[in-house]
């Protein structure tokens, strides 16, 4: 099967190959994807960073795979045509875009394969140590906007914000709080109501279709439809809209590495 890589800044995931169709995930800079069919222009594209399947729409810009050296940090890093801040930037990248650096360098900005320029402080290289507190991670999307099938800084839902907080952390899971509430990989289950759990910086609470995380022992951080954008509500307060229907705690938070 074909591979290829999306060069396009982000791209929708769609359920059928039509317009106005529900979106059900996104697809960011430098990921790449099999090509699982092609109708009238849409690609049936399998996203190899989490397995999601969906339609890109026709003219998503994407290439032959080039290998990345580096991740975007930076909840948002403009693409600038030179090496300055005063060169009207061209395109915007999201938090974990991949690059690839062609090795020009000058005044702490650095060249990419396709003769743009990022600033080097909002990049990471590749092989940089996973987040040790995806809480941390997750915090920096305060107010992004809520976007069903979001995972990026433009715009972001409930799953997508837990799977790219814990992906940032080392555990790629799914983009769906159903699938992400039987994952045992975002790990150990704690409880199927939330009762009796001594909540800690970290966990992971699961609603009927929702999913949100634990920034201390009382207050949920979640991107939610009810403020339409990520914010931090007690806990009590979403468990009056919504009966909690499951708790998992993720393995470096029961190692006690995930802390304020």
């Amino acid at each position: 099967m074909t591979i290829r890589q999306l060069t396009a800044p982000h791209a929708v995931l769609l359920e059928e190959p039509q317009d106005g169709i529900a979106q059900t995930s996104e697809m960011i800079r430098g990921e790449r994807f099999r090509i699982l069919e092609e109708r009238d222009g849409w690609l049936r594209a399998e996203n190899a960073f989490d397995g999601h399947v969906g339609w890109l729409p026709p003219g998503t810009a994407h290439r032959e795979p080039a290998d990345p050296t580096h991740r975007v940090r930076a909840l948002r890093a403009d693409l600038h045509p030179g090496p300055t801040h005063r060169a009207p930037p061209v395109a915007t990248l999201s938090f974990g875009s991949l690059v690839t650096l062609d090795g020009r360098a000058e005044n702490g900005w650095v060249g990419t394969d396709d003769g743009l320029w990022l600033f080097a402080g909002w990049l990471e290289p590749m092989d940089a140590a996973p987040a040790t507190d995806h809480i941390a991670t997750a915090l920096r999307f305060l107010e992004t906007p809520y976007v069903w099938g979001g995972r990026s800084s433009f715009g972001i839902d409930c799953s997508g914000l837990v799977l790219t907080a814990m992906a940032a952390a080392g555990t790629v899971s799914h983009h769906s709080s159903g699938m992400q509430r039987k994952d045992g990989r975002l790990g150990a289950w704690l409880s199927e109501d939330g009762r009796g759990v001594e909540y800690r910086r970290g966990d992971i609470v699961f609603f009927p279709g929702h999913v949100g995380l634990m920034v201390d022992g009382t207050n949920l951080l979640h991107a939610t439809v009810f403020t339409m954008s990520v914010v931090i509500e007690p806990l009590s307060e979403v468990a009056e809209r919504a009966e909690v229907n499951g708790v998992r705690r993720p393995n470096h938070v029961i190692d006690g590495i995930a802390r304020a």
